[in-house]
């Protein structure tokens, strides 16, 4: 498993950026299993995150306007391309805010990194798919899998899964973080019925 290494200026202990940078995770973490190094700028009160794909240009992502500082009060996601040393020379990637072409997909992030996945920039030679398995009290058990895909999309997949079992009423009953040598998982329980979620590589 391989992860883009942190930012590296004196905001890491600002307790803002901290906050911003631990808030949004859930887009942070598949831009830096993609390998890119991301960061959240801090602009006079203008937040967004910042992925430097390692080409000479970044993903600049926000929402409606910068991003708020709670990040459940995003009302979706926009992306632009754009040169590091020459930003007027940009790209609109990805609306899904009200007004904008992919509003149909509001926050989730799935839509979002297939958008991002295809400009074929990952630096990650890794390959996963999402999986999760449901146990009845009864023992039966059905499995479903999401595709195999580029690390920053299967991310991306599995937090808009585990978000859409919490908001069906799953209760999370542990989550183990990824480290270098284990992909995140999580279980959760509903009605005695247990779901295991987790990232699998791919391997040749």
């Amino acid at each position: 498993m391989t992860i883009a290494a942190l930012p590296d200026h004196n905001n890491l202990t600002d307790p803002l950026w901290q906050k911003l940078f631990y808030g949004y995770r859930h887009v942070i973490t598949p831009l830096r299993r993609n390998g890119w190094t991301t960061d959240v700028e801090l602009c006079g009160g203008e937040y967004h995150v910042r992925a430097d794909l390692g080409d000479g240009t970044e993903l600049i992502i926000a929402s409606t306007h910068s991003l708020p500082v709670d990040p459940s009060e995003v009302d979706g996601w926009t992306v632009v391309r754009q040169g590091i040393d020459h930003p007027d020379v940009h790209t609109a990637l990805y609306d899904s805010t009200p007004d904008g072409p992919q509003s149909h997909h509001g926050t989730s992030l799935t839509p979002m990194f297939a958008r991002i996945d295809a400009l074929d920039a990952c630096a990650s030679p890794d390959r996963l798919w999402v999986s999760a398995s449901t146990v009845t009290p009864h023992g039966a058990t059905h499995h479903q899998s999401g595709p195999l895909e580029a690390p920053g999309g299967a991310m991306a997949r599995f937090f808009d899964w585990s978000h859409h079992l919490q908001h069906d009423g799953w209760r999370l009953a542990m989550a183990a973080e990824q480290d270098k040598e284990h992909e995140p998982l999580a279980i959760y329980e509903r009605d005695r019925h247990v779901t295991l979620l987790r990232l699998t590589p791919h391997h040749d």
